[in-house]
């Protein structure tokens, strides 16, 4: 391993920091969150564990920074991607399927996203100091804001404060449904031993998809009522 060179300036931090970020996601092409270590990490990096501390104060910072950036990248994407789907014309029901069948397949393309989304509550905020976790809620916040008008814009029945509701509840479904959808392996085994039973893996981007819908129908008619 090289001998550690401290970057003596911010664009010299921030490339560093980046390319811990890299490192880390290609990673994730390889491996779940539960299997990434901050040691194997830092070995990649090809930077002392106590380097790579300098950078992130965690492993879970490391990864909130991470699904804070491809959550970015992802709103980005569909907010260009999803508007030409929907036909503005059409009745909520077809324009609500018309989204879920969108939104759906965008996540099932982003599978380091969702992996990131599945752990975050329940791993990857337990393990930062309160200036971290505010750092990542910030950027979260602004992409809930942005999935939110989204959502307002493309389903016009949904109200502002149910647009957020919707757009929290279908982040918390991607993540929920990713972790059922991709079983660990004595999982898998077991549905295969027992076909019985494999009602209770279903498939993401159906299932994803199914709940999308409900949320956003459910919602509008709410927002409808309402008004």
């Amino acid at each position: 391993m090289a001998a550690f060179q401290r970057a003596r300036s911010e664009v010299q931090r921030t490339e560093r920091r980046e390319g811990i970020l890299r490192t880390a996601a290609a990673m994730l092409d390889e491996m779940p969150v539960s299997a990434m270590s901050l040691n194997e990490l830092s070995r990649r990096v090809g930077l002392a564990k106590s380097n790579v501390l300098r950078y992130f104060e965690s492993r879970e910072a490391v990864l909130l920074d991470l699904l804070a950036d491809a959550a970015a990248g992802f709103l980005v994407e569909i907010t260009e991607k999803l508007p030409p789907t929907v036909d503005p014309s059409a009745p909520v029901s077809v324009r609500a399927g018309e989204l879920a069948a969108g939104l759906a397949a965008s996540f099932d393309a982003h599978p380091m996203l969702c992996e990131l989304i599945s752990a975050q509550a329940a791993v990857l905020e337990r393990n930062v100091s309160t200036a971290a976790a505010l750092r990542y809620k910030r950027g979260a916040r602004d992409s809930m804001v942005g999935l939110a008008a989204l959502l307002r814009r493309l389903v016009p029945e949904l109200d502002e404060p149910r647009s957020a509701q919707a757009a929290g509840l279908l982040i918390a479904l991607a993540g929920a449904l990713w972790t059922r959808g991709h079983p660990a392996p004595a999982l898998v085994a077991a549905y295969q031993v027992e076909p019985a039973l494999a009602f209770m893996n279903p498939p993401f981007r159906e299932s994803l998809d199914a709940a999308i819908r409900t949320v956003l129908l459910g919602l509008a008619a709410q927002s409808d009522i309402a008004g």
